[in-house]
């Protein structure tokens, strides 16, 4: 498998990152994981902000990217919502070096990148807002605040990137369909 040389540096960075923090990394960490001088990274990257900023903004985007079409679907919103779960957990669960540095690094970003980050998550949890908004709406689910339910589900779902062991007794897919028995038995008219 040929990888450009800049996905190489950005793997190195979500490995480091992961492993040491976005503080505790330094840019010749990064440099000698993928064997190349300090100098010449740059070539590659402006910045270790800017190379955090990269890897947040690809992951936040492929989170929204297959969400934004499971919102669009013509279905219910119980079964868009179950679909949104088991989606956010197959991210989650593929990756979950990648969901660290994204929903515990990126926030050390400066004002600016820190915003731009900011603004693609509260896209990303609007979708989610929709979803619920619709089968609230549609008298599916019981009546109440769209907004607090959708972020009460994706800091659930969110979290699991903290605990969860691909090598424990639940699957990906188990966990997620306990999560969705959770959630939209709660919320079930």
């Amino acid at each position: 498998m040929v990888v450009n040389k800049y996905d190489e540096i950005a793997r190195a960075a979500i490995r480091l990152f992961n492993k040491k923090g976005y503080h505790a990394t330094s840019v010749q960490d990064i440099a000698d994981e993928v064997n190349l001088q300090k100098g010449s990274l740059y070539h590659y990257i402006a910045s270790k902000e800017e190379l955090l900023l990269q890897i947040a903004s690809r992951s936040i985007h492929g989170f929204s990217r297959e969400l934004e079409s499971i919102v669009n679907l013509e279905e219910s919103a119980s079964s868009r919502l179950q679909k949104a779960i088991h989606h956010h957990f197959g991210i989650v669960t593929g990756d979950v070096e990648m969901t660290t540095v994204l929903l515990r690094d990126a926030f050390l970003l400066s004002d600016e990148p820190h915003r731009i980050i900011v603004a693609a998550m509260d896209e990303y949890l609007n979708h989610w807002v929709k979803i619920v908004d619709d089968g609230m709406n549609a008298g599916e689910f019981k009546e109440g605040d769209p907004r607090l339910a959708a972020l009460s589900i994706l800091g659930a779902c969110n979290w699991v990137y903290r605990w969860y062991n691909q090598n424990g007794t639940k699957t990906p897919k188990e966990i997620a369909d306990y999560f969705c028995d959770l959630h939209l038995g709660g919320m079930m008219r």
